[in-house]
């Protein structure tokens, strides 16, 4: 287990950048919402940060705004008085005329519990925008002040029983990950707009020429799905998420990231799994396993070019904030951070430097450092190649 005595916190971003954030409310009028009235049109709240130039006596903003607490919540975590290390609504940085745009896809929980990755990468340079897709998270909360609760459809059940054929569940999930795709594609149709608005915090400071996107777990898999479908994005990279739609199939001709937490919960036969206890349905274990190294191999070997790397000691929550944070004592996520063996902030440090490194080789043409292809004795932790 990693060591008890980490400071708890987000740790202080490290480029030369301070860091900003500012969130928007965007409507997209020709898609649906995920709501039982079928006038509603499709909602997102975007958190967005990026390099800044804030006042000298400006204070950071709080990690969860009060209203968007119950995300956390449902992990357990123990916000209460917890900053971060951005400034709202600072000015941006002019150091550039404009900067690279990375859009980032949670899954289940809002951008805000990725804060630490989003300044870090701000802080080198990259405007960052979270997506918060509607109804997926325990709480969305809209710019007029309306609160709308978690709709399980929208996460394909992943966060509860698994019930009905596996066959079903499985197009579920891929329904929800197009879905996601195409919540990106709406994200980045906005953005396009914000440059002619000079006026605005953003306006005519964003590259499109230089836009990539990320994502962890279903939103991994949006991302490349994004990035197969969307020619606008340059380069994308996948937290840690099965493949579940076409770009599992048939991979992506861009540059892709992979990056892998260890699952040894696929290390048996289905046979074996359920002999164990572990699985109910040898064909679903079975399918599932195929279709999550399936996809992974598939993008690893028609990405152009790419990277699939796993990290020892990582499971599917280490690319999230959570590992860096307080838990209340009946946190339900404490047992899968029993089975981390990797400190949370070496492990922020190494998610942050392998995009850090992916971005700024195919978006600014920067070298490839060796470490993003090969073993480093920097970086004894990762394993190269697709499981």
């Amino acid at each position: 287990m990693h060591p008890t005595s980490e400071p708890e916190g987000l740790p202080a971003p490290t480029g030369r950048h301070q860091v900003g954030r500012v969130v928007f409310d965007w409507v997209d009028p020709g898609r649906a919402e995920v709501s039982s009235n079928p006038q509603d049109r499709r909602e997102l709240v975007v958190w967005i940060w990026y390099p800044a130039t804030p006042d000298p006596d400006a204070e950071p903003a709080v990690y969860l705004p009060e209203p968007w607490v119950p995300s956390g919540q449902f992990l357990g975590l123990d916000t209460a008085g917890l900053l971060s290390h951005a400034v709202a609504d600072a000015p941006v940085a002019g150091e550039q005329p404009s900067y690279p745009v990375l859009v980032l896809s949670p899954s289940g929980f809002p951008p805000l519990l990725l804060a630490a990755t989003a300044e870090e990468l701000a802080s080198h340079g990259y405007v960052v925008v979270g997506v918060n897709h509607s109804y997926e998270t325990p709480v969305t909360v809209f710019a007029d002040g309306r609160v709308v609760a978690v709709n399980p459809d929208a996460q394909a059940g992943a966060l509860g029983p698994q019930t009905g054929p596996y066959e079903e569940r499985f197009r579920q999930r891929a329904a929800v990950c197009d879905y996601k795709a195409a919540d990106l594609a709406s994200v980045a149709d906005w953005l396009e707009r914000l440059p002619a608005d000079a006026a605005g915090l953003l306006g005519g400071r964003l590259d499109l020429d230089r836009l990539g996107g990320f994502g962890h777990s279903f939103g991994g898999n949006a991302a490349l799905q994004w990035c197969r479908n969307d020619r606008r994005c340059a380069a994308a990279a996948n937290l840690d998420g099965a493949l579940w739609t076409e770009v599992g199939r048939v991979g992506l001709d861009r540059p892709a990231l992979q990056l892998l937490a260890e699952h040894p919960e696929f290390a048996r036969s289905g046979a074996e799994a359920v002999s164990a206890g572990v699985a109910t349905d040898a064909a679903a274990y079975d399918t599932e396993k195929a279709i999550t190294f399936g996809g992974w191999r598939t993008v690893h070997q028609h990405a152009r070019p790419g990277y699939t790397i796993q990290v020892q000691g990582a499971t599917h929550l280490s690319f999230m904030d959570v590992p860096l944070l307080p838990l209340r004592d009946d946190s339900p996520i404490k047992p899968m951070l029993a089975a981390t063996q990797i400190e949370p902030r070496r492990m922020w440090r190494i998610t942050c430097d392998l995009l850090l490194a992916f971005f700024a080789h195919h978006l600014d043409q920067a070298a490839t450092p060796p470490f993003l292809v090969g073993p480093s004795g920097d970086y004894p932790e990762l394993t190269f190649g697709a499981p």
